[in-house]
This record gives C-alpha cells, structure tokens and sequence, in this order.
C-alpha cells in the first residue's frame, strides 16, 4: 500500500512559494525536482494552511507512466509526501541527496519539521480529495492509539457523506492512521487522519450545520482527546 509522508514546516517570515518569480518558489522547484528522481516517489503536492499562512505541506506519488509527465499541486496546507512504501522514503532520507535536499528546503524554514506517515484508503481518492478546490485536513489525536474500530467507522461516515446531494459541496475523502506516535496538545499517541474535498471552504462550514454532520461525527471523533483541523486551497504547477 502506497504511503503518504506529512510533514508540517513552518515558513520563514515572507517564504511566498506561491509567487513563482520568489526565492522559496525557487527552492521549491528544486526540492520538487530532487524528488522526483527518488525510487518509490509517487506524487508531489505543496503549499500553505489557508488559516495559518507560514506552514507548509508537501505530498508525494507515483506517475502513471515511466515517461508521464508530473502534475504537481501546490496545497495550501502542511506537507504531505506519497511514496511506494515507507521503506522508500527511509531509504531516500538515508541518501546523500538527501542531505543537499535539507539544506534546501532550510532556506525557507523557521523552524524544524514535523514528520509521520499515514496510509490513506480507499486508493484513488486521496488525490481526488486533494484536487478539490478546498480540501479540509482533520487530525484526531488519541491516547495510545484510534479504536481498533475507526477505519471501518471512517468509512461508514464518508458513506453517508457521499450520500449527500451534490448542491451540498462535498467531493471525495480519504483517511488513515499515523504510523508514528504523535503529540499534541499534550495528547500522545497515534493520530487518525481524514482528508475531505469540497467545492469551498463554505460548503463545509454550512455541513458541519447539519443534522448529517451532528449524527455521524462521533465515528470520526472516537476516543479522539484533542482535534486538529484546516483547510486547503489548491494551486497546479507541472515538473517539466
């Protein structure tokens, strides 16, 4: 199963990557490029957190084809990475070019990154949930670990999302569970992650009105003690 690297960087006062004649576009290009020549990668999605401008979110994955050309998204949100396999990525962050990638990607950062792994389902819907116009990003933070339970109860949810009428906002989801232990909030453990498309940022504000919403969010929320959550506005740019 592919997996999915997230990596929160905080920016550096001014890091606009979002302007492509800038210095952090610049680096960016070149990370991307970087990237892009590493065994496993997949796809690559970058950008910043719609309500926190200065964190960056990148995420990685394959091509379809040897030769394809790379469509990368730059996701206003933090980073997010998809590889082959965690091993992968291990293995690239165990290489030289690894090294030149860090001090790259330094230049633009305030402060050190915050790294785990998650290995989103259904397939397929991860990128389309992250092609969405906005993409809200919710992270449920747990004691020890999610409930044993909470990838079925995921699913049960988006089930009942997609039922939702199309006038309703709401695109595609994709959601996992950290392979590492995380902390927030003085919460410790693993962390359940969903990922969910919508045609804007209002049309999930007015769900999370709903009776829809109030009835199904608890499987979401489990034995969660602390919540994160964001969201996404997407921009395209291609790897030549």
């Amino acid at each position: 199963m592919p997996t999915t690297e997230i990596a929160v960087i905080p920016l550096i006062a001014g890091a606009s990557i979002g302007d492509p004649g800038s210095h952090a576009a610049a680096v960016m290009r070149d990370i991307v490029t970087t990237l892009h020549q590493q065994d496993g990668l997949q796809q690559v999605h970058f950008g910043a957190q719609v309500e926190s401008p200065n964190v960056l979110q990148m995420m990685i994955s394959k091509n379809q084809t040897p030769h394809s050309q790379a469509l990368l998204k730059i996701i206003l949100i933090p980073t997010l990475s998809d590889w082959d396999s965690r091993q992968h990525h291990e293995t690239f962050q165990a290489s030289t070019a690894y090294q030149s990638f860090v001090k790259r990607l330094g230049a633009i950062m305030f402060a050190s990154p915050q790294i785990h792994h998650v290995d989103f389902e259904p397939a397929g819907a991860l990128a389309k949930a992250f092609s969405a116009p906005v993409t809200e990003v919710a992270t449920f933070y747990c004691d020890v670990e999610p409930i044993s339970d909470w990838l079925s109860n995921a699913s049960k949810a988006v089930s009942r999302l997609e039922e939702q009428p199309a006038s309703a906002g709401y695109l595609s989801s994709s959601y996992g569970i950290t392979h590492e232990v995380v902390e927030y909030k003085g919460v410790k453990g693993k962390a359940a992650v969903i990922a969910i498309g919508w045609t804007n940022k209002e049309a999930h504000l007015a769900f999370r009105e709903t009776q829809t919403f109030r009835e199904n969010i608890g499987l979401l929320r489990g034995e969660a003690k602390a919540i994160e959550m964001h969201h996404v506005a997407m921009m395209a740019a291609s790897q030549e």
